[in-house]
């Protein structure tokens, strides 16, 4: 557990540096506008992909380690699924690019492809995480990111090119890269993969729909939940503000994934093999010990970038930040629970309750997009920062009502 920790942190290094510099230089080069245009298309991409891959990738995570003898069968048979129901994020996005962002055909053919990609490539990632290769995992994510940022900074220091598309340019080119990377130097680049037993399986796929499209609509809401404030900024304000607090929420997100994300990825295949064992127990003191070391992260984090805020915004974001003070501690404080709260509700997802999650999840949604039409108006987005905090606590509060209600009846172990 600890080793695959620290090779989950050490290749997380690589991501998190490539993310923040991006964020830095894209504000730079770009103008908070562009990079407020990008944010909002780039998150309505990242949604589409949360809905078509998303409950693929909660049900490789939860099934895979249970076909012990089948683990080929069963890629292959996820594999297909991937690839079909990205087809459909294809269609979906074609409309939103074209007709609510108003994008070129040359600009919606770049993010669709990008999307395209993206999704086969999370499909990799998330095999080597259920099958514990975090070295593997850590390979490709860095190797990717590294792509990126250089063919970013070539996009737009040796070809001059300022508007928003280069960095999805710059991102489908990296992915093309590493997938190149993946088949021709990474052993077992293939994992498994064999055409000619791809295909459909009425059986398998409601299983695993069944399980994973409820927890695919909680990551769809929860994940509208972090960038629907920005869409109401835009629609009140302007893609500037968009670009400034865009630039902020950015930052301060990147940091605490990198720190947490970690722990994450290490602690949640053991979780489930403990909680699928039988060994409830073991698998509710694995999650009480993931909190512990997210909660110690986040005070550090949390002391240390109040203290160096205004060298953060003004050295190198070159932001205006207004209420400086309670827009960080807020945007901290909220990124922070939310990636705690990935474990809190872990015992009601591997109770097979996403519906609780939901409803939690919904709650929490409706507190954010009514305080922020609210307050965003009057306020401007210092309002959209607080309601983020006061809309991550709704959620841990609803979460913890259920579990509460759990442990009584003695089904938590």
């Amino acid at each position: 557990m600890k080793k695959d920790v620290l090779i989950y942190f050490a290749g997380k290094i690589i991501p998190a540096l490539a993310n923040l510099a991006i964020i830095i230089l894209a504000v730079r080069f770009l103008g908070k506008a562009e990079y407020g245009k990008y944010s909002l298309v780039f998150y309505a991409t990242m949604l589409l992909s949360t809905l078509t891959f998303g409950w693929i990738q909660q049900s490789i995570l939860r099934f895979l380690s249970a076909y012990p003898g089948e683990q080929v069968l069963v890629i292959n048979r996820f594999y297909f699924l991937t690839v079909i129901s990205t087809l459909s994020a294809i269609v979906t996005g074609t409309f939103i690019c074209l007709f609510y962002f108003r994008l070129s055909w040359t600009d919606t053919a770049v993010v669709l492809v990008y999307m395209f990609l993206y999704n086969l490539f999370l499909f990799h990632l998330t095999l080597n995480q259920t099958n514990r290769k975090s070295l593997r995992y850590a390979t490709l994510e860095g190797t990717y990111n590294l792509f990126f940022i250089a063919l970013f900074l070539l996009l737009v220091m040796v070809m001059n090119q300022r508007l928003f598309i280069v960095l999805f340019v710059a991102m489908l080119a990296a992915l093309v890269f590493t997938e190149l990377l993946r088949l021709t130097l990474l052993p077992e680049g293939r994992v498994g993969l064999d055409p000619s037993r791809i295909y459909f399986e009425a059986g398998f796929t409601k299983k695993v729909f069944s399980f994973g499209f409820p927890i695919t609509v909680w990551l769809f809401l929860s994940y509208f939940l972090n960038i629907s404030d920005r869409f109401i900024i835009k629609e009140f304000t302007s893609y500037e503000n968009v670009g400034t607090y865009g630039a902020i929420k950015d930052f301060i997100i990147k940091i605490s994934t990198f720190s947490t994300v970690p722990i994450l990825l290490a602690y949640h295949p053991m979780i489930v093999e403990k909680w699928n064992n039988n060994h409830k127990q073991e698998a509710m003191k694995l999650i009480r010990e993931g909190l512990l070391y997210c909660f110690l992260i986040a005070l550090v984090v949390f002391v240390f970038f109040m203290v160096f805020q205004d060298f953060f915004y003004t050295r190198i974001l070159h932001l205006q930040v207004s209420h400086q003070f309670p827009v960080s501690a807020a945007l901290i404080a909220s990124a922070f629970t939310w990636q705690a709260a990935m474990l809190v509700h872990k015992p009601l997802e591997l109770l097979l309750k996403p519906r609780l999650m939901l409803a939690a999840i919904a709650v929490a949604l409706a507190v954010n997009g009514l305080a922020n039409l609210v307050f965003v108006p009057i306020y401007g987005y210092p309002a959209s920062a607080v309601i983020s905090l006061v809309s991550v606590v709704t959620y841990i509060i609803i979460i913890f009502a259920f579990l509460l209600h759990y442990h009584k009846k003695g089904m938590l172990g």
